[in-house]
C-alpha cells in the first residue's frame, strides 16, 4: 500500500506497528506544513502589507487617496469617539500604519525619536532616539519626513540627513548612515524633508540635485547626484515607455530620473522663492500636475516623444507645503500661503480653472477616501467634505486639538490619525457600527 501526504511518499505493510509509525510521521509532517504556512504568512504580511495598510507617505498608491470605504463620514454632534491621545514631540512627520503598528517621528529638546505604537491603543512598542536639532526656522521645527515600511523594515530620514533602517518588529537598527556625510552633499536651508522611497533593493532619498540611492541591505551608496540644493518633496513613481521612473522636486526644477540608476530622463525648470519645491506632483493618465507656493502657481504637463510639454500654467492655485489630491478630473488642495491661511480649493485639471475657493475653510493638510475629502485645519479641526464642481460640500467636523497642523490626516482601518506640530497625536474612531 502507498500513502501520500503533501509531498511525503511511503510504502508500508498493513500492520499495527507500521500504522502507528505512519500516523506519527503524518502528524509531524502536518505540524511542519502548518508551521511553514504560519511563518510564510507572517513574513509575507510584514513584507507586503494588508490592503488597508498605509505603509508610506501619501499611502499605498502615493497619491493621498485611500481605497477604504467602510468608515463613518457622518458624525454626531461632538464628533466621533477619540480612542487615544499621545504626545510624540514637535514635528510634521505623518504616520504610517502596517499590521496593527503605527510609526512616526517627533523631536524634543534637540532629540529626534522614532516611535512604534500599537495603532489600536496608542501603547508604545518601541522607540529609538538620537541627537538632531529642532531647528525652528520660521516654523515649529522637528522632523518633516515620514517613515517608509517595506519588506519587514522601517526606514526613517531626519532633517540633518540621518537615514535609519530598523527591523519593523523589534526596532533593532539594521544600519544607519548620515547621507550628507558619506556623500559630501549639502543640506538645504530647512533640512531634508522628503520621505525615503524603497524599491528594487534600494532606498532613495531626496539629497543633492537629483537624489541618492543606498542599498537596503547595508546602507552602502549605490548612486549619487550632483552637489546642489535638494528640494523638499518626496518621490512619485510612475512608468513611462515601460521604464520605472521617479518624479520629485529639486530646489530649481521638478526632476524625472530612472529609479535603478539615477540617470536623469528630463526636468521641468520650476523656480520658487528660497528654492522651496515642497509638494508632490500628481502623475495620472500621461499627465503631470505641479504646484508650489511663493507666487509660483500650478501647471499641467503632458508628454511628446518622452519629453514634458506645457498644457497650461496659472498662478490662481498654489500649494505651498501640502500636496493636493486628484478625484474625477478635479484637483483639491490647500491654496495659498500657510502664513496667511491656505484655504480648501478646487481646480479643474484639464484647463487649470479654479472652480471654487472656500475662504472659510483654512486647511493644513488633506487626504481623500472614495468621494470624500478628510482635512485638518491649520488650528486642529478635523473635517469631512463631499465635494463637487460647485462647492466643498461640508459633511462633518470636530476639534481634535489646539495646535498648528500642516500634516495630512491618515485614514486606516476605520481610524483617522491626526498629528499636530507641537506633538499631539490623536486617533479618532470612524468605524461603522457592526
Amino acid at each position: 500500500m502507498k500513502f501520500f501526504a503533501k509531498g511525503l511518499h511511503w510504502r508500508f505493510q498493513l500492520d499495527d506497528s507500521s500504522l502507528l509509525g505512519v500516523a506519527k510521521r503524518f502528524r509531524q509532517a502536518c505540524f511542519g506544513i502548518l508551521l511553514a504556512v504560519l511563518v510564510v504568512s507572517y513574513t509575507v504580511g510584514f513584507g507586503t502589507g494588508l490592503a488597508a495598510d498605509w505603509p508610506r507617505f501619501r499611502g499605498p498608491h502615493n497619491n493621498g487617496v485611500s481605497e477604504e470605504a467602510d468608515w463613518n463620514a457622518n458624525w454626531a454632534v461632538g464628533g466621533p469617539p477619540i480612542l487615544w491621545r499621545s504626545d510624540i514631540g514637535t514635528g510634521y512627520s505623518s504616520v504610517v500604519v502596517a499590521h496593527g503598528r503605527l510609526y512616526t517621528l517627533g523631536n524634543e529638546e534637540n532629540v529626534d525619536t522614532v516611535y512604534c505604537l500599537n495603532a489600536e491603543t496608542g501603547e508604545e512598542i518601541w522607540t529609538h532616539s538620537y541627537p538632531c536639532a529642532t531647528d525652528a526656522n520660521e516654523f515649529e521645527g522637528g522632523p518633516t519626513s515620514t517613515p517608509t515600511i517595506k519588506e519587514g523594515a522601517v526606514f526613517t530620514f531626519s532633517r540633518s540627513g540621518d537615514l535609519f533602517c530598523f527591523d519593523a518588529g523589534s526596532g533593532e537598527i539594521r544600519w544607519q548612515v548620515n547621507v550628507p556625510q558619506v556623500t559630501s552633499l549639502r543640506t538645504p536651508g530647512w533640512g531634508f524633508s522628503g520621505s525615503p522611497w524603497v524599491m528594487d533593493g534600494l532606498v532613495i532619498v531626496n539629497v543633492g540635485d537629483a537624489g541618492v540611492a543606498l542599498s537596503i541591505e547595508d546602507g552602502s551608496v549605490s548612486w549619487v547626484s550632483a552637489d546642489k540644493d535638494s528640494g523638499y518633496s518626496s518621490f512619485v513613481p510612475f512608468v513611462q515607455e515601460g521604464e520605472s521612473l521617479l518624479l520629485f522636486g529639486s530646489a530649481r526644477s521638478y526632476v524625472c530620473i530612472e529609479a535603478s540608476t539615477g540617470v536623469e530622463r528630463w526636468r521641468q525648470r520650476w523656480l520658487t522663492t528660497f528654492g522651496c519645491n515642497a509638494t508632490n506632483p500628481i502623475v495620472a493618465n500621461g499627465q503631470v500636475f505641479l504646484s508650489s507656493g511663493y507666487n509660483r502657481g500650478s501647471a499641467l504637463l503632458t508628454f511628446k516623444e518622452g519629453e514634458p510639454v506645457l498644457v497650461w500654467k496659472s498662478k490662481e492655485f498654489q500649494n505651498q507645503l501640502s500636496s493636493s489630491v486628484l478625484l474625477d478630473g478635479l484637483v483639491y488642495g490647500a491654496n495659498g500661503s500657510v502664513s496667511d491661511g491656505a484655504t480648501l480649493a478646487c481646480l479643474r485639471l484639464r484647463d487649470g480653472k479654479v472652480l471654487w475657493n472656500a475662504a472659510d475653510e483654512r486647511i493644513g493638510g488633506l487626504t481623500a477616501a472614495g468621494r470624500y475629502l478628510i482635512t485638518m485645519s491649520d488650528e486642529g479641526r478635523l473635517a469631512v467634505f463631499e465635494p463637487n464642481e460647485m462647492s466643498p460640500g461640508a459633511v462633518s467636523q470636530c476639534k481634535v486639538f489646539d495646535e498648528q497642523c500642516w500634516t495630512a490626516p491618515v485614514l486606516c482601518n476605520g481610524r483617522i490619525y491626526c498629528r499636530g506640530a507641537l506633538g499631539a497625536l490623536v486617533c479618532v474612531d470612524v468605524r461603522n457600527p457592526n
